[in-house]
Parts: C-alpha cells; structure tokens; sequence
C-alpha cells in the first residue's frame, strides 16, 4: 500500500498521522479487517502503522546479535562487496527475522537455504 499510495508523499516516515487514526488502523490489522480504501488517502498513517510495528518487537528485526556485522557492512565503500557483506549477515538472521524483513520489504529473492 504504501508502494501504491505513499511513495510521492514527502516524509512519509517523519509526518506522524493523527493518533486516533493509528489507534483505529493497528486494531484493524490486528483483528484482520482493513479497509483498504480508508487508509489510501492517508499513507502517513499506514507508515506509522509499520514504523510502530518495527519498534514494538521484542528484538530488533536485524538483531542484537548482528549489530556489529550490519554497521561493518555498511561501511565497505566498495558496492559489490559491501552487497555481499549484507548478505552474509542477512543469512545469519534467525529464520523468523529473515522471513519478516522479506515480507516487509517483498523484493529479496529466497537463497535455497531459506526455502
């Protein structure tokens, strides 16, 4: 949704939607009855909705654990290897985490491992 009704609206992630709408749209997703047509005019609430979903695990999606190997990796100046080290620490992630960062982003192909 947000790919489809968010991406021309500037800062998407900084703007905070109103917290009634929040509220209203976190209980939606929890009980699984949005309206899609609803939250399309409003892509602010939609990333808040995802950016408060991120915060509220238990554990960072990219975890504790790798912390070290991620900040690493991102400063590899050179861009091949620096993708390469993503990856290798991508496949290091516990297999829920990999599966959850694959969802949200729904672009990173499946290494045969993870299959």
């Amino acid at each position: 949704m947000l790919l489809e009704c968010g991406m021309q609206e500037e800062g998407l992630f900084r703007v905070a939607p109103s917290a009634s709408k929040l509220k209203k749209l976190k209980a939606a997703l929890d009980c699984c009855v949005v309206d899609v047509q609803e939250y399309s005019a409003d892509p602010h609430a939609i990333a808040g909705a995802l950016k408060s979903y991120l915060r509220e695990l238990p554990e960072p999606l990219m975890t504790f654990e790798l912390y070290e190997e991620w900040i690493q990796a991102s400063n590899i100046p050179e861009q091949e290897k620096r993708l390469q080290a993503l990856w290798n620490a991508c496949e290091k992630l516990p297999k829920a985490n990999y599966n959850n960062i694959r969802y949200v982003i729904k672009s990173w192909p499946s290494p045969s491992t993870r299959t």
